[in-house]
């Protein structure tokens, strides 16, 4: 008999908001949320980048937007969010076209979380 086994799609995220508060504390507020603004911009512009990067089978590219990304959440403080993006670089690197599928669909999730607490913490900022 066959078993199917339902995956959990729902992680924690991780988050260091020490990374955030060091930044405004080393820059003052004003240079911060800009930083923070454009980071913000940044990361949505790559992480878009990133799924037409898949479609045309540009794996290397996607690697170094990948890395990219994981350079810009660590700045951010958003560890789950670095640490996905260097799973879809390691996938993408090996051609495993369903660890990819995988690996970029987690992306999407922790992206799309981890993007609403930093845009809601520099909301409340501003």
């Amino acid at each position: 008999m066959t078993s199917v086994i339902d995956l959990w799609r729902d992680e924690p995220l991780r988050f260091d908001p020490e990374r955030l508060a060091d930044m405004y504390i080393e820059l003052g507020e004003a240079q911060a949320q800009d930083a923070v603004e454009r980071m913000l911009h940044d990361l949505d512009f790559t992480l878009r980048r990133i799924k037409g990067l898949r479609r045309a089978e540009r794996y290397g590219c996607l690697s170094r937007s990948c890395e990219r990304i994981s350079d810009i959440a660590t700045e951010l403080g958003l560890s789950s969010l670095a640490r996905v993006t260097r799973d879809v670089a390691i996938t993408a690197a090996c051609g495993d076209e369903t660890a990819l599928s995988a690996t970029m669909s987690r992306l999407e999730r922790v992206a799309n979380r981890s993007l609403k607490i930093v845009s809601g913490l520099h909301d409340m900022s501003g």
